[in-house]
């Protein structure tokens, strides 16, 4: 390892800050779900959009979730 390579604690640091960010995007997808919700005609491709980055943000998560998992072996 080099003077410049990133420690395990670092990458470990720098995956739960990735994860972070997506929990936020998935959060604001759940409000958008919920705002259209509330509406009285909720716009349907809003509803299809957010639920979309939901599912997707899972995925990102359980990747990223296992690739923290492998630096801390």
């Amino acid at each position: 390892m080099t003077a410049l390579d990133l420690t395990t604690e670092e990458k470990i640091a720098i995956i739960d800050s990735h994860i972070r960010n997506i929990l936020h995007n998935k959060f604001n997808a759940e409000l958008t779900i919920i705002e259209q919700n509330a509406l009285e005609t909720p716009y349907e491709n809003a509803i299809t959009n957010a639920t979309a980055q939901i599912v997707q943000a899972e995925l990102q998560i359980t990747a990223l979730q296992a690739q923290r998992t492998a630096l801390e072996v």
